[in-house]
């Protein structure tokens, strides 16, 4: 396979698990966010496919706190899940790992994306935080602790970025560890982000680019993976597939090989066109 082909590939396969991991942690804060307000605290909710509204009771601080935090933390609890699930699949030659990979970094950097933009702007926790009427000064160190443990959690986690080259590499040489995390990380978080500004026209600035804002506390994770890398030493992979008739068997024939993953396309194909017809009119609850 041509070089600029092979990175392509990469880049193709990761930008799709990147969007169908995005629109999983995303509507499952949603659908539970949903959950909360209207069966504990009475109100109408409607999912769109860029988000949802809620309307019918009055606000209180009980509410703000328990919808916007609480219901904030189910993707905490998600990024846990699957940060264990990466772990347990990271060394087999599967690829339904990149989208386990996916759906911890976003989960992460959703929740602590959150804390970030919405302790100095009232959006998401911060509106909780304001609740309490937490200072700004407390406000603004919280911000920068989210911040810090991102870039904290990128950094801990570039062994197993790099471990998932697996995928293509028979042996990634040192001098390629960084073209992969582009091809693997980098590159498709920005293409993934393109496809979801076209898939959320016209509602982009629905709510004041505030969810983008949080969605780009990425970098910090990004940044983490890629400043003091601890190991820049080769890495050799061994076959470490556990079924035989695999279908992955054959990557590794050469050092690099790469195939599209039909299935995350298909995927991605079915999830972006079914939430955007499906709920572009809402679903109430």
């Amino acid at each position: 396979m041509k070089n600029k082909n092979f990175k392509s590939c990469i880049i193709i396969n990761s930008a799709a698990y990147f969007v169908v991991a995005y629109f999983f942690v995303v509507f499952s804060y949603n659908l539970f966010a949903i959950w909360i307000s209207t069966t504990w605290f009475g109100f109408d909710a409607n999912l769109y496919f860029h988000g949802f509204e809620m309307k019918g009771a009055a606000w209180n601080r009980d509410n703000t706190v328990i919808i916007f935090f609480f219901g904030n933390s189910i993707t905490l609890l998600i990024g846990f899940i699957f940060d264990w699930l990466y772990r347990r699949q990271r060394k087999y030659k599967r690829s339904i790992k990149i989208f386990f990979m996916w759906v911890y970094i976003i989960a992460y950097s959703w929740f602590l994306g959150n804390i970030m933009i919405g302790a100095v702007f009232n959006f998401g926790v911060g509106t909780a935080l304001l609740a309490f009427r937490v200072p700004f000064f407390m406000r603004a160190a919280l911000s920068l602790l989210s911040v810090l443990t991102l870039f904290f959690i990128g950094h801990r986690a570039q062994k197993g970025i790099k471990v998932s080259a697996n995928l293509y590499y028979k042996r990634l040489a040192k001098g390629a560890i960084n073209g992969f995390l582009l091809n693997q990380v980098v590159y498709p978080a920005l293409i993934g982000i393109v496809i979801l500004v076209i898939y959320k026209i016209p509602n982009i600035d629905e709510y004041k680019y505030m969810d983008w804002l949080v969605l780009s506390s990425l970098v910090f994770y990004i940044l983490g993976l890629f400043i003091k890398q601890k190991n820049r030493s080769s890495i050799i992979f061994k076959n470490r597939d556990v079924k035989g008739d695999s279908d992955e068997n054959d990557y590794h024939q050469n050092n690099k090989s790469c195939k599209i993953q039909t299935l995350a396309i298909i995927a991605f194909l079915i999830i972006v066109l079914g939430m955007r017809i499906g709920l572009n009119t809402g679903v109430a609850f």
